[in-house]
């Protein structure tokens, strides 16, 4: 392979690993971001592990208020975007996987071990959390997000 060839491989699978790092972040502020902090208003913790209307009440009231005057709040669009990419777990789980696996299979050709093990670790915590979301604790959280 050329040296501008692998230049090139090397960072279409850069690009792959940190985009893959910043949706899972989203997703997880989406979800467990917004979990938190309505656990936090509630008061209660064992909903944490069961989460649901009858103990939590609406997501959206555990969000920053929306409002006018709280338009340019950085938190609320940070939780709102963040919810709003956690209701879509399930497409992005699968983008995530079909990006990366091609992309780990292309680094390990060419032999960059860095960005391989980047690109393993990012994969793997999508394969691991559409595991979750896929379980009934991920489907009664996101079924929670939906409402």
């Amino acid at each position: 392979m050329r040296q501008d060839d692998q230049a090139r491989v090397d960072s279409l699978s850069d690009r792959v690993a940190s985009t893959q790092l910043l949706f899972l972040v989203i997703c997880m502020i989406g979800s467990f971001g917004v979990l938190l902090a309505a656990v936090w208003r509630t008061g209660d913790l064992a909903a944490v592990l069961d989460p649901g209307l009858e103990r939590l009440g609406d997501p959206k009231d555990s969000l920053p208020p929306a409002g006018p005057d709280s338009l340019w709040n950085p938190l609320l669009w940070v939780f709102e975007i963040s919810r709003v990419a956690a209701m879509y777990v399930y497409p992005l789980v699968i983008a995530a996987l079909v990006v990366g696996v091609p992309s780990l299979i292309r680094t390990w050709r060419i032999g960059d071990r860095r960005t391989f093990a980047r690109l393993a670790v990012h994969t793997g915590s999508w394969l691991a959390l559409g595991a979750l979301a896929l379980s009934p604790y991920g489907t009664q959280l996101h079924h929670w997000l939906l409402d």
